[in-house]
């Protein structure tokens, strides 16, 4: 993966270990930010798993999504488009 990245810099490698519910989940924490409002309740297991992955991060208690996450958001819209 670090090889293709070097060979092609401008393209992301997307992260095949989230799920569907993940990628919801993530649009939920773009939109909440976006709006400038909190994040959903979020399943802990959920939000453990994105924290894993370093898409979402806790601040104050409170899920954020990461621009990782926001990166993964965006493949994943221009591979359904």
């Amino acid at each position: 993966m670090l090889y293709q990245q070097k060979l092609y810099p401008e393209s992301t490698v997307i992260d095949r270990r989230l799920t569907s519910e993940d990628i919801d989940w993530l649009r939920k924490l773009r939109s909440a930010k976006a709006a400038n409002q909190l994040s959903a309740d979020i399943p802990t297991s959920v939000v453990r798993r994105l924290t894993q992955l370093a898409c979402a991060e806790v601040r104050g208690g409170l899920a954020a999504i990461t621009m990782r996450g926001r990166d993964e958001l965006i493949e994943r819209e221009r591979e359904t488009h």
